[in-house]
């Protein structure tokens, strides 16, 4: 257990070493369990109280809100914390971090987000799997798990759940090729996006989150599945948002400060 131990903090140092520069903002979001903050299990997320806590957030900015705008922009924050680590671990380390439910637990700060991931078990090399293999994991084991949990407890439904997931694991990947520049394994990851089916058959929940349609002389990027934000009586909304007249009554800003 120690030597494990041991390995899985030599990689937790390396994907801290990936989050540097234009990466930045996605350092130390994924630790080890040897980090001494409290967290809580998965079972926590989105229970009454932590509902309560979001709400409560809210509420210092907005008298009255639509509770599934707030729940919606705290499930982005959370995807925001683990995914572009996890692509990032992959794409560069060549890792699989290891993030089934019973293997992770979560950090919450002081604002009711959640801070940090804390992995228990060793990062798997997938060096030489393809891209269903590498990702599988992360979308059925991890994500596909939370949003059946989510959506029973709150009015999101999960077609807006996988768009979140959908949407953040798109553009980490175009923020990526931007920055570091194309790849095979970037390349295989983008591919996922493009087909109906996973392996197998099963239904893929990460098709096509987005599109690119052309306004005017410019090409945007809009979601296929709205997160509902501009809900929120700001009427601020996602730079991908697609209910055109949402835009159109919009203040310029992007998501809440609260």
């Amino acid at each position: 257990m120690e030597v494990q131990r041991s390995q899985t903090s030599d990689i937790i140092r390396a994907i801290d070493r990936l989050t540097v520069g234009e990466y930045a903002s996605f350092a130390g979001h994924l630790v080890g369990a040897d980090d001494p903050r409290p967290s809580v299990g998965a079972n926590a997320l989105l229970n009454a109280s932590m509902k309560a806590a979001i709400n409560t957030r809210f509420s210092r900015q907005f008298p009255h809100f639509e509770p599934r705008a707030a729940l919606s922009i705290w499930v982005k924050w959370y995807i925001n914390v683990v995914l572009p680590a996890t692509l990032l671990c992959d794409l560069f380390l060549l890792l699989r971090v290891p993030l089934s439910l019973t293997h992770t637990a979560f950090i919450i700060g002081d604002d009711s987000r959640v801070a940090a991931v804390k992995i228990s078990e060793r990062p798997e090399d997938v060096s030489t799997s393809d891209a269903f293999d590498r990702f599988g994991h992360l979308i059925f084991d991890h994500f596909e798990a939370l949003i059946e949990l989510w959506s029973a407890r709150c009015d999101l439904t999960r077609r807006v759940l996988w768009s979140n997931v959908g949407n953040t694991f798109e553009a980490m990947l175009a923020k990526v090729e931007l920055v570091s520049g194309r790849s095979e394994r970037l390349d295989q990851a983008q591919e996922l996006l493009d087909g109906r089916s996973w392996r197998g058959g099963r239904p893929n929940p990460l098709y096509q989150p987005v599109r690119y349609v052309k306004q005017g002389d410019v090409i945007v990027r809009r979601r296929r599945v709205c997160c509902l934000q501009y809900l929120l009586p700001d009427r601020r909304f996602c730079k991908a948002c697609p209910i055109e007249e949402a835009r159109e009554e919009a203040l310029p800003g992007g998501e809440p400060d609260s």
